[in-house]
C-alpha cells in the first residue's frame, strides 16, 4: 500500500509541466487571419472544455528515465545545454547512440502502477493527463504495428508484462479516474530510418537527407507518421487531446523559425493528419506545438 504522501512524490517526479493553460475559445493560435480560425463545432466544444480543466499532467517517461536524463536530446548532434552526454559512454557519439538503444533490451519497470498515478494526480486536484507515447528518440511506449523500437517487442523484457502496452494502460487508469486523455507524439522521429537515414550522418535534430532529392523517403517517413498517429487514435479509446511536439517538422515558409543548423521544409501534411484523427476522435483537440496556423489549438508555452 502506498501512502498519500509518496503518491504525491511519484507525482511530482513525472511532471514535466502542470500550467493553467488557457486554450482560446476560437481555436485560433494568435493570428487574425480568419482561414487559420477553428470552425469544427464539436473542436470548439471540447475547447470550451479544455478552458475548465486548468490543471493537468504532461508526464515524459520512456527508456531515457533508466539513464535519469532529459528525454532523448542527448542523441541529438547539437552542442546546446539540454543536449550534453554524460557518463561512460559520452566520449564518443555513435557509441552513445548505440548505447542508449540498447536502454529497449533492460527497460522493465515491473513496479508500474498506473492506477496509483492516476490516484495522485487527482489528489493533487489535476484534470486530463497528457501522456509521451513516443518522444524524439523513436522509442514507441505503445503496441504499434510500424516499428519493433518499441515496449511491446519481445527485445523489450517488459513485453511479456500484462501492462506491457503502456500508453493504453496509463489511458485506462487516468480515464477511468474521470481524466481527459492526451496523447504526445513526436514528429521527427530518430530511429526512424526515413527521417535519419543510415546513409548519412545525422546533422542536427532535422531530417538528414535532401527532402527534394530523396522525395520517396519523406514520403515514407509521412506514410509512417500518419500510420502510428491512426493507431493512437483507433487503439487507445477516447483520447481528448492529440498533442504534436517537434515544431520544426513543418513547412518552411519566410516567417517559420530555424532550428538547428539544417532547417529545411518537412511538410508532414497536418490536413490530412487533422482530418484522419478527427474523423476517428470526434471533436479532437490537436496541438501542433510551435506551428502556428489551424492546427494549433492552444498553445504551450516553456515555464
Amino acid at each position: 500500500m502506498t501512502s498519500p504522501t509518496a503518491l504525491k512524490r511519484i507525482v511530482a517526479g513525472l511532471v514535466i509541466c502542470g500550467l493553467l493553460w488557457s486554450a482560446p475559445i476560437n481555436g485560433s493560435s494568435g493570428t487574425d487571419s480568419s482561414q487559420e480560425r477553428e470552425t469544427d463545432p464539436l473542436v470548439l466544444n471540447k475547447l470550451e472544455w479544455f478552458q475548465d480543466q486548468k490543471f493537468g499532467l504532461l508526464m515524459h517517461w520512456g527508456i531515457y528515465s533508466e539513464w535519469g536524463i532529459v528525454e532523448s536530446w542527448s542523441i541529438c548532434p547539437e552542442d546546446e545545454n539540454w543536449t550534453i552526454r554524460r557518463g561512460p559512454y559520452a566520449h564518443d557519439y555513435y557509441t552513445y547512440v548505440r548505447e542508449y538503444e540498447k536502454l529497449q533490451r533492460t527497460f522493465n519497470p515491473t513496479r508500474f502502477d498506473p492506477a496509483a498515478w492516476a490516484a495522485a494526480a487527482g489528489e493533487a486536484g489535476m484534470r486530463y493527463v497528457v501522456f509521451t507515447t513516443k518522444h524524439h528518440d523513436g522509442f514507441c511506449m505503445f503496441d504499434t504495428k510500424e516499428t519493433d523500437y518499441k515496449v511491446t517487442d519481445p527485445a523489450c523484457p517488459f513485453s511479456t508484462n500484462p501492462k506491457a502496452n503502456i500508453t493504453r494502460e496509463i489511458f485506462a487508469a487516468f480515464r477511468n479516474e474521470g481524466f481527459g486523455i492526451g496523447a504526445y507524439f513526436s514528429k521527427a522521429d530518430w530511429h526512424c530510418p526515413d527521417y535519419w537515414w543510415s546513409y548519412f550522418p545525422p546533422f542536427d535534430r532535422n531530417v538528414n537527407y535532401d527532402i527534394n532529392r530523396y522525395p520517396e523517403k519523406w514520403q515514407a517517413f509521412t506514410t509512417f507518421t500518419q500510420n502510428q498517429i491512426r493507431e493512437l487514435m483507433t487503439d487507445y479509446g477516447s483520447v481528448d487531446i492529440l498533442w504534436l511536439d517537434g515544431g520544426w517538422v513543418q513547412p518552411m515558409t519566410p516567417t517559420s523559425p530555424r532550428w538547428g543548423k539544417n532547417p529545411c521544409d518537412q511538410n508532414i501534411d497536418m490536413p490530412t493528419i487533422a482530418a484522419m484523427s478527427r474523423e476517428l476522435q470526434p471533436g479532437l483537440i490537436i496541438v501542433d506545438r510551435a506551428v502556428e496556423g489551424r492546427y494549433q489549438n492552444y498553445r504551450t508555452p516553456e515555464q
